[in-house]
């Protein structure tokens, strides 16, 4: 792919170097070339030869006794081992320049290759592009880079009382945040996304929607109906339409009734419909599988280290992942309410902390916080 469409995909190959970085000496700021030795120090005054631009080349080397000027990514003359920086520099007599102060040699230059020199190995295979990343590999001489195919992941929401947001709402309906907040999840993860329209709570219809969802995408993502309520048909139509299912249940808090498994070669995450439910599970879960699926060097979840500025507690049997918020110092403290259908602390929050059963950590010690994709 192109360098522009690879953007958030990852490579399928090692990229090396076409050509070096820089690819010949060259001044790293405007100023005057010289001899170093002929300026050790301020008050010397040389008479200026010629110019060299950016993109040009001089047009004879530097003789003894002369300068030259030189700006910002020219190539240094032969002759030549120094740049005295504009800032140093003063009209001098007789339309020469004025010296006023020393350089050393080969100071503010770069050299050829010093980032990186032809055959390189400048990105690995698995490395997600990032505009850095694509900035190197146009660098090193490269207009399209071979990578994994994006992923599509289809987001379907399920549930009799979900209405679109900005919906008029009836009597016991919500509107459906979950599919936009898993959609936006994903889509900040680097796949292609397709929204489904929501399942209703019946069972013909539910599977006539999975079997719908695994035709369109790679991944399918269902966010409530994932548990063992009497109306909770997302299990019981995908194992209808054949599917093997892998496992059900994680011992965690929030996101208990989590499942997974295949159906004609789609991977299927059965989340739950708590949105905070929903979003720790996929973000435990679902996008380290999805980075999987892109080919990505590292399927982990992200993690920085904090410490706590208050106190957390899990008096529960379950492992409780908690919203946290991390300020730049590294300081953690709670996000605000930990119930499962708080949307409010979630938005607050910008990290997770895996709290183990029966715990409770005074403020002070060390901790290590799981973040997610931001935009």
């Amino acid at each position: 792919m192109s360098l522009t469409e690879s953007l958030g995909c990852c490579l399928a190959e090692v990229v090396t170097a076409r050509v070096a970085l820089p690819g010949f000496d060259t001044a790293s700021m405007d100023g005057y070339a010289v001899r170093a030795s002929e300026v050790p120090g301020a008050g010397v005054c040389l008479p200026c030869g010629f110019e060299v631009a950016a993109g040009c080349v001089a047009s004879r080397p530097l003789e003894a006794g002369e300068c030259a000027r030189i700006l910002t990514g020219a190539p240094m003359p032969a002759g030549a081992d120094a740049v005295v920086m504009q800032e140093d520099t003063e009209p001098g007599a007789e339309g020469g320049i004025r010296f006023t102060d020393g350089v050393k040699p080969w100071e503010n230059v770069r050299f050829r290759g010093e980032d990186f020199r032809v055959g390189a190995r400048v990105l690995e295979a698995g490395q997600r592009l990032g505009p850095p990343q694509l900035a190197l590999a146009a660098a090193a001489g490269h207009a399209e880079v071979r990578v994994h195919r994006r992923v599509r992941v289809v987001v379907v929401g399920s549930g009799d009382e979900l209405r679109p947001p900005g919906a008029v709402l009836g009597p016991g309906q919500i509107h459906d945040s979950n599919s936009v907040l898993l959609a936006s999840l994903f889509r900040s993860a680097g796949a292609e996304v397709v929204v489904l329209p929501v399942l209703p709570d019946r069972l013909e219809a539910t599977m006539a929607g999975l079997d719908s969802a695994v035709s369109q995408g790679d991944l399918v993502i269902t966010a409530g109906g994932a548990s063992v309520g009497d109306r909770d048909f997302l299990r019981p139509a995908f194992e209808a339409l054949g599917g093997q299912l892998e496992f059900f249940r994680v011992a965690i808090k929030p996101g208990k009734p989590v499942f997974f498994g295949s159906l004609r070669g789609a991977h299927l995450i059965g989340l739950p419909g708590n949105p905070v439910s929903a979003f720790v599970t996929a973000v435990l879960m679902a996008l380290p599988a999805l980075r999987r699926m892109q080919g990505a060097g590292d399927a982990g979840v992200t993690v920085s280290a904090g410490t706590l500025s208050a106190p957390l507690s899990n008096p529960g049997s379950r492992r409780h992942f908690m919203r946290v918020i991390v300020d730049e110092a590294g300081r953690v403290c709670s996000a605000g309410v930990q119930a499962s259908h708080i949307l409010l602390s979630l938005s607050r929050a910008n990290g997770l902390v895996d709290v183990p059963p029966g715990t409770q950590w005074p403020a002070g010690i060390p901790v290590r916080v799981l973040r997610w994709p931001e935009s």
